[in-house]
């Protein structure tokens, strides 16, 4: 887990600088964006828009969400024509800025338009009211002005209520984050924190537009990003999928080898073992594949095939690298055991392979290869595909766990 937490930290680290050290620049007078104003204070509108409609080409339903209460955020705090008289409490609405994101962010990407879409315009509806109903609640602005705390320090611009909120929805997300990486979520997480940093440090007007339009563009990146990974990827291994492979072909350039690798016997596993340790299997296979070297390029063909491409590379080059991962995964003694047994730590995983007791059940997985190089009549990627195909069939037939060309 705590290596997740430190690649979760990489990940957020160089976007908040980079954005952070863009809305400290205009703030302080540094950059003068006075001939941008315009821009800037329409950007987030059509930023949100263009969003939304990326959002609905891709069915992001939940993104579509956040961005309409973004939308709804924007036009409140810059008093857009409209919602200049409409009263609210900053502080209600910094919680509630802070609860939908982290409520959505936990959400999933169900139907738009059906009951899941109804209940979500509902919440947000409730919101909306919420804050108009009670405004001017005495008891509310006590409640928020409570000290929980009495030896914690003073801030006078976020008060205690606000900021274990603030501090338990970004712990929240993290930990979505952390279990189930996304994109969008990363981008959701540097959003609240930048609506903290709004609320502690009260930017200029200008500073805060500008951010809502870099949150638009956050939140286009997620979407886009994710979309590209659910149909370039292969969700159960990781690795590039078919369509990366087919779509990295069109720039391979003159010389390349192809290598077509599947596991041997693995029906006949599956049937012994059932299918989620078959997933296990893959899941090992495609990390061993994964780490090839000499500059190839590991793929998920479908099934229990899988692709390396070694781009500029001979046959008689990329041989060793491949001979290496085969000797790899065949004296690689996998231990069987139930998805619920797997440990979260990399270094528990390590730790328990390496005391593995005598009850602990183990087998041993081998891979075939045929390999192929574009050379001669064989000009097309596909015509390569089916010669390396063809060397696979040779390799299976010599008895497996071996390379053919």
């Amino acid at each position: 887990m705590n290596h997740l937490i430190v690649e979760f930290f990489k990940s957020v680290t160089i976007p908040i600088v980079i954005i952070l050290t863009a809305l400290l620049l205009v703030d302080s007078g540094s950059v003068n964006v006075s001939a941008w104003q315009l821009l800037i204070e329409q950007a987030p509108l059509l930023l949100f828009s263009g969003a939304i409609v990326v959002a609905l080409r891709f069915r992001q339903s939940r993104v579509i969400y956040i961005l309409l209460f973004m939308l709804l955020s924007w036009a409140l705090f810059s008093e857009v024509d409209g919602f200049a008289h409409f009263n609210f409490s900053p502080s209600l609405w910094f919680i509630s800025q802070l609860l939908v994101l982290t409520l959505f962010s936990f959400d999933q990407n169900k139907t738009i338009w059906g009951r899941h879409g109804i209940l979500r315009l509902l919440i947000l509806l409730f919101i909306v009211v919420l804050n108009y109903r009670f405004n001017h609640s005495i008891t509310l602005h006590q409640w928020l002005d409570y000290r929980f705390i009495e030896s914690l320090p003073h801030v006078k611009s976020i008060g205690q209520v606000e900021l274990f909120v603030s501090l338990g929805c970004l712990l929240a997300v993290m930990f979505k984050q952390i279990t189930a990486a996304s994109k969008s979520t990363l981008c959701i997480w540097v959003i609240m924190f930048f609506l903290v940093y709004y609320k502690l440090f009260s930017p200029d007007l200008i500073v805060q537009q500008l951010g809502f339009a870099i949150f638009g563009i956050l939140l286009i990146y997620g979407v886009l990003t994710d979309s590209y990974k659910m149909a370039f990827s292969d969700e159960l291994t990781g690795l590039a999928a078919r369509r990366a492979l087919l779509q990295s072909s069109l720039s391979l350039g003159k010389k390349y080898t192809v290598a077509m690798m599947d596991v041997d016997h693995f029906k006949k596993f599956n049937d012994t073992y059932g299918h989620d340790v078959g997933d296990q299997v893959l899941r090992m296979v495609a990390a061993k594949i994964n780490q090839v070297k000499g500059g190839g390029k590991a793929y998920r063909y479908g099934g229990e095939e899988f692709t390396v491409v070694f781009p500029n590379k001979s046959v008689n080059y990329s041989i060793p690298y491949l001979e290496q991962v085969r000797e790899t995964i065949a004296n690689y003694a996998m231990t069987i055991r139930d998805e619920d047994d797997r440990p979260d730590d990399n270094k528990q995983g390590k730790s328990n392979r390496t005391k593995q007791s005598a009850s602990n059940k183990t087998v041993n997985v081998t891979i075939s290869i045929g390999v192929a190089e574009r050379e001669g009549e064989l000009k097309d990627f596909d015509q390569v595909m089916k010669q390396a195909d063809e060397a696979l069939y040779r390799a299976k037939q010599a008895g497996r766990n071996c390379l053919a060309e």
